[in-house]
Parts: C-alpha cells; sequence; structure tokens
C-alpha cells in the first residue's frame, strides 16, 4: 500500500513544507541510508524471484479458469512492480537522488498505483470468496469477459487512488542530500493526505475483509463443502498477516497528522523514531505475499474450482 510509503523515500521527514533543491547542492554519503537500504535489498532480493515463481506457477495453472488464481497472479504483479523500484529508493538512501525531479514524480506514481492495486486485489479476494460461496449461481454466470473486466477495474481503482502522490512528490533537500520526498504547499496539505492514506489505504480495505471474511467464515463452518479447517486457519493468516504488517504505518500516518495539526514537534520526533520499523514491515508485506497466495491458491483450486 503505497499509502504505506508515506516517507519511505528518505530518511527523514518534516512537519514543514521542503525546500526545493538547489542546482549547487553537493552530494554525500548517507551513513544514516545504510540501514534502510540493507532491509530494502533484502526484500528486493527475495521478493522479486518470490513474486516470479508464483507468476509462474500460477500462469500454468490458469487453464482450470480459477478467477481466484488470476486474483493472485494480479496481486504477484503488483507486488513484483513494487520491489522492482526498489534499487532506485536504495541509491537514493545512500547517495541522494540523483535520477531527477520527473523520475521522482513517476516512479513515486507507480509505487503507490502498485500498492493501492495489492491491498485492492486482497479486499477484491475477500468479496469474491463471500459470493461465490453465497451466490454460486450468479457467480458462474459470469463470463470472461466479465472478470477480465473486474480485474482491470482493479487496477484503474488503485491507479485513480494514486493520482494525488505526483503533485505531492519532488527532489527535496534534507540534511545536504537530494531526496524524492513530500514536497508540500502547506501543513494541512500534508495532514490531509496522510489521512486520505490511512481513510483509502487502510480503513475502507480492511473493514471490507473483516466484513466480509467474517461472513465466508460463518458459512465455512456451515457447509460441509467448506469445512476444510486448512481454508480456515487460511482466512485467519490472511487477515492478521494484513494487519500486522499495514496497521503499525497507518498509526504513524494517522499520529503524524494529529501532531500537525497540535504543532506538536516532540511527538512527530517520536514518531520518527518508529517510522523505519513501520515502513519496513510494509515492504516486507510484499516479500510475504507470494508465500501466503501461493499456499492459498493450492488450498482454493482443488476445493473451489471455478467455471471458465
Amino acid at each position: 500500500m503505497a499509502h504505506v510509503y508515506s516517507s519511505t523515500f528518505s530518511p527523514a521527514s518534516s512537519l514543514s513544507p521542503s525546500t526545493p533543491l538547489s542546482n549547487n547542492s553537493t552530494v554525500t554519503w548517507s551513513a544514516a541510508g545504510v540501514l534502510p537500504s540493507v532491509v530494502l535489498g533484502l526484500c528486493c532480493v527475495l521478493g522479486v524471484p518470490g513474486n516470479m515463481a508464483v507468476l509462474v506457477v500460477l500462469g500454468r495453472r490458469l487453464k482450470g479458469g480459477s478467477f481466484t488464481l488470476h486474483l493472485m497472479m494480479s496481486l504477484a504483479v503488483s507486488d513484483l512492480v513494487t520491489l522492482l523500484t526498489l534499487p532506485f529508493w536504495i541509491a537514493g538512501f545512500l547517495r541522494g537522488w540523483l535520477f531527477g525531479s520527473g523520475v521522482c514524480k513517476l516512479l513515486s506514481y507507480v509505487v503507490y498505483w502498485s500498492v493501492y492495486t495489492s491491498v485492492m486485489t486482497v479486499t477484491f479476494l475477500s468479496i469474491q470468496r463471500f459470493i461465490q460461496v453465497l451466490y454460486s449461481h450468479r457467480w458462474a454466470q459470469l463470463r470472461s469477459k466479465g472478470k477480465r473486466a473486474l480485474l482491470a477495474g482493479l487496477w484503474v481503482l488503485g491507479g485513480l487512488l494514486a493520482l494525488p502522490y505526483p503533485f505531492t512528490k519532488d527532489v527535496v533537500m534534507r540534511k545536504n542530500l537530494p531526496m524524492c520526498q513530500r514536497a508540500h504547499a502547506s501543513e494541512a496539505e500534508y495532514a490531509g493526505l496522510l489521512l486520505y492514506e490511512v481513510v483509502a489505504g487502510f480503513i475502507i480495505p480492511f473493514t471490507v475483509m473483516v466484513v466480509f471474511y467474517s461472513r465466508l467464515h460463518h458459512r465455512v463452518n456451515k457447509t460441509a463443502f467448506f469445512s476444510s479447517p486448512k481454508l480456515t486457519r487460511l482466512v485467519t493468516r490472511i487477515i492478521v498477516t494484513f494487519f500486522v504488517l499495514y496497521i503499525p504505518i497507518q498509526v504513524n500516518n494517522f499520529l503524524r497528522a494529529i501532531s500537525i495539526w497540535l504543532g506538536s514537534e516532540p511527538l512527530n520526533k517520536a514518531l520518527q523514531v518508529s517510522l523505519d520499523v513501520a515502513i519496513a514491515l510494509t515492504f516486507i508485506n510484499s516479500c510475504v505475499n507470494p508465500f501466503l497466495y501461493a499456499f492459498a491458491s493450492q488450498v482454493f483450486v482443488f476445493r473451489l474450482e471455478e467455471k471458465p
């Protein structure tokens, strides 16, 4: 969720609007960027081949017609796109952002687009499971074109949700290093976008997931066809994993918005201490998802087989 990357692309952030990059700025090595770079590097090394493996494995099974597998592939693609941008951010951490304002805005949009799409895909997975259990005949009537339209709609929605970010990202100076990060016209705009991320990127999707998976769990316990304890455990793992990995950054976003409105510099500094950990968890999610959903596909493909 690039909502989860609210300060991902810079070692530090400020409550005040950023200072534009000067042409006479010098670039030095950032020791503070070493640890974040190591974490991002591990995510890239583990996550890229993991997601590629998922795409290969699921691609071989798509002829079975399971829409769940298409959702899994969409999730793997969105996670892979996010991870493929990491070398740019790692270079930015270590040597400052050297790729210019245009690339900064473009890659920021790509990351937010892919992360929002990832969240929308996970959310729709819960909706699809619910519909297939309670309204299986109606779901079976949905043709291949309709399912492709649903997948395309998830990516379009993710792209629309990410539209604000190219306009709020730029190359700015932080501790004598050029950084690709937020560049807001006012503190109110900054706080507003933080809350937008919390609501659009977490509260609404997570609420939908909890409601539909709870209903699905209720149905699973009452239906012999869905009585597998493995399926019940899987649904629980999906919800818990999403909650554990995404709530820290969203709590941080919300509290930073509060600190802006209160004008509390001590609170902002305290939040910066936990920000790197929260950001790392969100990137780790892109590495974990391939394993969770690869396992999910093995459960669903045999028990929840759909007609093409």
